[in-house]
Parts: structure tokens; sequence; C-alpha cells
């Protein structure tokens, strides 16, 4: 009877989890007389126990079956037939059959109590398994009310349940009660309780979260990430930062979509310096895609920074993606800051070539064409180049005055080549 007993025990236990709730419940009795069989009765339960675990579940369950047909069968031995039925249901998959066995061992009452609470607990996963998650919760109040302890896992059981039918607020209280109770909670259950604070918008508690989960997983990509969110939507910037930052000296950050936040970071807090070195890297190192847009943003915060070097470096290569000449305009104008005429006419012809520039662009790289061919006294291409500028309304009165000017520097040149 003993060893019948055990393998009962064995074959509807959960997990069981370190910690537990000690409940105030009065001391179960049940209303059957617990280990009433025969010693027929008791070599058969012997003999389909082991079909099973031998998974021959077909004539195991054909054999209990035949059991509760036979005569002076109590309540216990009932009890036990329906356990096992549920359990051979479980294990081939059949969850309603098997919810609906356990169902009837529960209701005969003549089970041990450690056996009936499993089982009750048991019960109440197999329908919530069936996306009964209504029914699950009830049973597993039911379960509650009369078991002398509960294990930790049971309240992440009605936690999940709660989130199920979206009810955040009592899915909150009972996931944290799991947690409370566990000497060691998984990490399951803290991803859990930040699914409910997200769908509740709780933002500081998920931070507190996400605290925990890193110190659990610390090489987990996706907490770093979601916390630097949630510190963005809290509006603490430079934790957000900060975050990130950290992800990326221990090695996390690997794919475009983590180095592109990382750079809208120190874009967004004003750090243009460490934008651009960040987004050169990943550029450099194949973890962006090399493209016109990834380029003109370097180019773009390392002019910010002042690196004009290193802006124009990333402006040529945005410029062989380019398909219009806005991007040769824009480094024409580092070049006219560095004085460098010359390379600034190269920068600016192509711009005019390739075109697609609005009115007051093309104007304006007629004038600046015109300025910089005068500074290398090309003064004839420049007067060309001014002209064309007259033609633009918002350029006509600058090109006009640099034409006047023209005259005079022409002039001068004359006048030097004659002595």
């Amino acid at each position: 009877m003993k060893k019948i007993i055990v393998l009962l025990l064995c074959l509807c236990a959960t997990v069981v989890s370190a910690g537990s709730l000690k409940t105030d419940n009065p001391i179960r009795k049940p209303s059957g007389q617990v280990g009433v069989m025969s010693e027929v009765q008791s070599k058969k339960i012997t003999r389909y126990s082991e079909m099973l675990a031998d998974e021959r579940y077909s004539e195991a369950k054909e054999g209990l079956k035949d059991l509760l047909k036979g005569s002076g069968v109590s309540g216990y031995v009932e009890s036990v037939v329906y356990q096992l039925l549920g359990h051979i249901d479980s294990l081939q998959g059949n969850y309603v059959s098997s919810a609906a066995n356990f169902k009837k061992s529960i209701d005969i009452d003549a089970m041990p109590n450690t056996t009936q609470f499993q089982m009750m607990l048991q019960y109440a996963q197999l329908l919530m398994l069936d996306d009964k998650h209504q029914a699950g919760i009830k049973a597993l109040d039911e379960y509650f009310a009369v078991a002398d302890e509960i294990p930790d896992s049971a309240f992440a059981i009605k936690a999940n349940a709660h989130v199920q039918l979206e009810q955040f607020r009592e899915a909150k209280a009972a996931i944290i009660q799991a947690i409370q109770l566990a000497d060691t909670p998984k990490e399951s259950w803290y991803q859990l309780l930040l699914a409910v604070h997200s769908s509740l918008s709780e933002y500081r508690e998920m931070s507190e979260v996400l605290k925990v989960l890193i110190s659990l997983a610390p090489n987990k990509k996706t907490y770093w990430m979601q916390l630097s969110s949630v510190y963005f939507t809290l509006k603490e910037d430079k934790k957000s930062l900060a975050v990130l930052e950290l992800a990326h000296k221990k090695g996390l950050l690997q794919k475009e979509p983590d180095y592109m936040q990382l750079f809208k970071m120190y874009s967004y807090n004003s750090i243009p310096y460490k934008a651009a070195d960040i987004l050169q890297y990943a550029l450099d190192n194949n973890k962006v895609e090399s493209n016109f847009k990834n380029w003109k943003q370097a180019g773009q915060v390392w002019y910010e920074a002042r690196e004009l070097d290193k802006a124009l470096v990333a402006y040529n290569k945005a410029s062989e993606f380019a398909e219009d000449g806005d991007m040769d305009l824009t480094r024409s104008y580092i070049y006219l800051d560095k004085e460098q005429w010359s390379k600034a006419v190269e920068s600016l012809t192509s711009a005019l070539q390739k075109g697609g520039l609005d009115n007051n662009k093309t104007g304006n790289a007629w004038l600046m064409l015109g300025m910089s061919q005068a500074s290398i006294k090309n003064y004839a291409k420049a007067r060309t180049a001014f002209n064309n500028a007259t033609k633009y309304e918002k350029a006509r009165n600058n090109a006009q005055q640099w034409l006047s000017h023209l005259t005079t520097l022409e002039q001068k040149a004359s006048q030097a080549d004659g002595n």
C-alpha cells in the first residue's frame, strides 16, 4: 500500500518551490476512508501504474476502467483510478479529459491531504491549458481555501491566468506574492511582473524590476535596452544614455538598431562628438549599413562637433550614394569655411550637375561657385557663375554686387599683368 501511495504522489506532484505560504485553513478531513483497498485491487493498480510508467497507455486505461466496473470499489479506489486516468490523458495531451478525471477524483474527496491538494492545483492548471482561465482561477481559489500550505508557484500560476484575462491589478498582486514568498524567485516571474507594470503604464516600477532582471541575467541585452527606454519615457535622459553606454562597454550592442539607438541618445543629449564617434565606428566596422542616410548623419554630427575634416570624409561617402546635388552643396559649405576654393569649385560643380535642388539652393550654388572661382582668379568662370545666379530671385542682389566687384578685380589683375 505504501508503494502505491508513493507512486501516486510522484505522478501528481508539481515542481516544489522553495517558498510557501502556511495558511490558517482548518485541517481537511477526507470524507472517505483513505487507503481502503483490497489486495486484488492493490495488485491491479500496481500493474496499471507500471503500464503507465512503460507508456502502455491504452492497456492501462482499459484496465483502470474495468476496475471501476467491478464490485466492492471504495471511494478511495475510485479516486485513485480517476487520478491515474487523468495522468494518462494529460501525458497524451488530452487536457479536457484529464481535467474531467481529476475533478471526479477531487469530488470523491477520499485522497490524503497532500495528494488532494496537489491534484486540485494540477486541475486548475489543466483548465488554464484549455484557455478556461476564469474557471482556472475559481479552481485555484477553492484550492487556496482548503490547502494548509500554498507553494509560491501557485500564486505565479494565478497571476498568469489574470494576465490572460487582462486583469492586471489582480495579476500584479499575485505575482508579487509569489516573488515575496520565494527564496530565489524565477526570472520568468519578474518578466511577468514587468509585463504587468507595462500594461498598467507603471514605468517607475518597470525600472526597478528591470534592474533586478539585469542582476539576474547581466548579459541579456533586451533588459538593458528596455531599461534605457523606460528611463527615456520617464524623461531621465542621462540615465537612459548611461544604461546604453554600460551595455556597449559589456559588448552587448551588436546589431544596427542598437548602435543607432546609442547614436540617437548621444545626439539627443547634445554630445555630438560621441554621437559621431559611435556612428563612425559602426559604419567602419559594418555594424550599420553603409548608405546615404547614415553617412549624412555622421557628417552632420561631426560638423556639430566642429570636426570639419571628419565631417567632410563622411559627407564625401554620403555623396557617393546621393541621387541629387544636395550633399555636394552641403560639403561645399565646409570647403568654403576652410577656404579650400578648388575643392569648393569641384563640389559645387558636382552639385549643379546632379541637380535636384530647389531654386533657392540652385541660386546659392551658382553664387558660391562664382565666389570660389573668383578666389582662385578664374574670373571668366566666376562671371559665368554670377550671371547664372542672377536668374534666381534670392541670389540676384548678391550676384549683381559680386559682378560689380568682379569688374574691379579684373581691372586690378589686368594692371598687375601690365606692370
